[in-house]
């Protein structure tokens, strides 16, 4: 008991300076992750020694261990066959960049290090100054007079088991596993709140370095700068949507890519020269490089997407503070200057007499009405203020993003231009593939049912000659030809099935992919919930689809086991084909998914694909369509 009370406050002294060298390490790691070198994922990992040590100080010292929260980190890369390194549907030549993409997913993506971050800029405060509180308190009375000295050294010593029972509570709420302290309600509502805060913060960088950009654009209009007007264009879309990303990962509001195609490479004409076509001219160049240059040009100044991301690079700083400045300004004032900068310096205050709530004093300077609060009731007010930033923080994140989807996102003049783009890319895709699939029909007529009949035929003319002379003979040939007429009708039925199976025709979509499913070698479980039937060309296309999905599940990727799940809602057809194979898929890779995405295509639908290396693979299929004849077909059975 006596060592306790001895020591805890040197433990204390310990934890509060370690809570310190947390801050100092928050800012060092903030700095280095934006500078880009060393790549971000390192002072990421390396800043996790800090609160490891304070989980192995605090469990050692409190008696309560603090279990590490980590998940594992992700294995190597290894190349193909081919030596290429494969990251779900990227290929590498090196194994670095895959490395730290997968590295980069699993720090950002494991919560424990969102917690760290947490506990780091929270432990200075919550931790560090009770922790620090004995050791001041005995140090303030080593030289005071007495009797107060000796008071202030008791009450110190007499704390310190106090702070290291505080320790123990407060050290495993954001250190220890989640599944071991469970998500409290406080932390599920305020870490996406300070996230949004961060998110919020992030925008002031992209607004400064926007305005150079803007710069850049403006200075390249001039007709002596106008070349340099493609590569500044081309810069600036790779800073502006990577901010269309970021704005729909964080808020959900989908901000798709806007730029018209870039233009296809030059062909040379008959003569060797290389023309580009204009409203009134027709320009002719000599080398396939000039012509590139001129296409480049011609194609980043008529894009109107190029000048909306210069109106966006102008308009964003003026965003950022209407938008961003107020719940910055509350959580920093609030947080930092109210309640953190307080309490530090309360502790100061034992030894050096001065205003401890200087911050608040600045404020009723500028704000004479507040001096009704008194400075000792400033930390309620930076409580009340981070409370209530962090509670305007997503509101303004949605709000901007919403405004910049105003000029970040497409037209609906270039929505219409793409679809009907599409439209014609897929309706001579549609048209290719009706002229493989009757050219596949003609072929399989001809190499099987025709074959069986004219050898059918061959044999009843020999048995017409036999049937007098050799009855036995002209017999055999009979059932001969009868095998021929079988084998050209089951023929027949599997051709029949391969353009248009009858159950299809007959019982619909959900019934054929059960009879699908009991027909594939895998563990299939299909989930259908239809309140119709859909058009019959798009029954037939999902039927297929799904039947070419789970062939490549069973050939390619190894798999087992699938599962089938087939929806309508909000006027889409949605089916999803997921498997436990091997993963790795991609329609670069094969035929499969690509005759997938055609098929699809040709109904306005679009395949979503999820297949990281080691599986499972998900394969989402989404056509828009109505539904008709209304009857209720949910089921989940298993083939």
């Amino acid at each position: 008991m006596v060592r306790r009370v001895l020591t805890a406050p040197l433990y204390g002294l310990a934890l509060g300076v370690l809570s310190l060298v947390g801050l100092v390490q928050l800012v060092v790691v903030f700095v280095i992750g934006h500078a880009g070198m060393p790549p971000p994922t390192v002072p990421i990992r390396w800043a996790r020694w800090l609160p490891n040590l304070c989980r192995r100080l605090v469990g050692r010292w409190s008696g309560t261990p603090v279990p590490v929260p980590y998940r594992p980190p992700p294995p190597k890369p290894e190349p193909d066959a081919d030596g290429w390194y494969r990251d779900e549907d990227q290929l590498y030549s090196t194994p670095w960049i895959a490395l730290f993409k997968r590295q980069w997913d699993w720090l950002t993506q494991d919560p424990a290090t969102l917690r760290d971050h947490g506990w780091t800029l929270l432990n200075p405060v919550v931790g560090g100054v009770p922790a620090l509180l004995p050791a001041g308190l005995i140090a303030a009375g080593a030289w005071r007079p007495l009797p107060l000295g000796v008071l202030l050294v008791a009450t110190g010593f007499a704390l310190g088991p106090a702070v290291m029972r505080w320790q123990a509570w407060w050290t495993p709420v954001l250190l220890a596993p989640t599944e071991r302290t469970g998500r409290t309600q406080a932390w599920a509502w305020t870490a996406p709140r300070a996230m949004a805060v961060v998110r919020l913060a992030s925008t002031i960088g992209t607004a400064v370095g926007g305005l150079g950009l803007a710069a850049l654009h403006v200075l390249a209009i001039v007709p002596t700068f106008l070349l340099w007007w493609p590569e500044v264009t081309l810069v600036s879309r790779r800073v502006v949507q990577r901010r269309r990303d970021e704005l729909t990962r964080w808020t959900g509001l989908d901000v798709p890519e806007p730029y018209l195609p870039e233009p296809e490479p030059p062909t040379p004409e008959a003569d060797g020269t290389y023309r580009l076509r204009r409203p009134l001219v027709t320009v002719l160049y000599r080398s396939a490089e000039e012509l590139r240059q001129a296409q480049r040009r011609q194609w980043t100044v008529r894009d109107p997407a190029a000048w909306r991301d210069l109106a966006w690079l102008l308009v964003n700083p003026l965003l950022v503070v209407v938008l961003a400045a107020v719940p910055l300004a509350l959580v920093g004032y609030g947080f930092v200057g109210l309640l953190w900068v307080a309490a530090w310096a309360q502790l100061v205050r034992l030894f050096v007499p001065y205003d401890s709530w200087f911050a608040w004093t600045a404020l009723t300077d500028l704000v004479p009405r507040l001096t009704v609060v008194p400075g000792p009731l400033s930390p309620l007010v930076g409580l009340v203020a981070t409370v209530a930033g962090l509670a305007l923080a997503p509101l303004a994140l949605l709000a901007y993003a919403w405004v910049s989807r105003l000029l970040l996102a497409p037209t609906k003049a270039a929505v219409l231009a793409r679809r009907v783009d599409r439209l014609t890319e897929t309706r001579a895709d549609a048209s290719d593939a009706q002229a493989a699939e009757l050219r596949r029909i003609e072929r399989d007529l001809h190499d099987g049912a025709q074959a069986h009949w004219v050898a059918m035929g061959m044999r009843l003319g020999v048995v017409e000659q036999l049937i007098d002379r050799d009855p036995e003979a002209a017999k055999n040939l009979v059932v001969q030809a009868q095998q021929s007429s079988v084998n050209a009708l089951r023929e027949l039925r599997e051709l029949i099935r391969g353009i248009h199976p009858p159950v299809l025709a007959e019982r619909g979509l959900p019934d054929a992919l059960r009879a699908l499913a009991m027909d594939s070698p895998l563990d299939v479980e299909v989930r259908i919930d239809l309140p119709g039937r859909a058009e019959a060309p798009i029954e037939v296309g999902v039927y297929f689809s799904v039947q070419e999905l789970l062939t490549n599940a069973a050939k390619h990727a190894e798999a087992v086991t699938a599962e089938v799940d087939v929806a309508h809602r909000d006027g889409v057809l949605r089916v999803e084909v997921a498997d436990d194979g091997r993963g790795g898929a991609d329609p670069r890779n094969g035929t499969g998914l690509r005759g997938v995405q055609r098929r699809i295509a040709t109904f306005d639908g679009t395949l979503s694909l999820r297949s990281p290396r080691g599986g499972p693979t998900s394969v989402i299929l989404e056509i828009p369509c109505a539904l008709s004849l209304p009857r209720t077909s949910t089921s989940s059975e298993t083939g």
